[in-house]
């Protein structure tokens, strides 16, 4: 079995004679060796991630709580049930219009 460095350096080589079988497999080494290690390193990046990731949420919890007052309310009650009234007269108007609908205009175009 050839060792990953002496594989590495006839790489050249083994591709040129890869219709043998000793080519064949030595590049089969050289692929699954590639494999394992294209693994490890995924593996090792997701722990670390995951562990990065645990960190900022354990720095987050033991960050001190916001204690400011509340801003004031957006919304004016007074206002928006003003707004609420004006909708339900334009609703009661637009129902008289339905049930007493306007003279048909002329058509201008004749």
């Amino acid at each position: 079995m050839m060792s990953f460095t002496d594989i590495g350096k006839n790489l050249g080589e083994l591709y040129s004679s890869r219709q043998e079988p000793a080519g064949i497999r030595a590049l089969a080494e050289l692929y699954w060796r590639t494999l394992l290690v294209c693994a490890a390193l995924v593996v090792v990046l997701a722990l670390v991630w995951g562990l990065w990731q645990l960190f900022a949420v354990f720095a987050v919890l033991s960050s001190v709580p916001d204690t400011s007052p509340l801003p004031p309310a957006v919304l004016n009650r007074a206002k928006l049930q003003g707004i609420v009234q004006e909708f339900g007269a334009r609703e009661s108007e637009y129902q008289t219009l339905q049930s007493n609908p306007p003279a048909a205009l002329p058509d201008p175009s004749k």
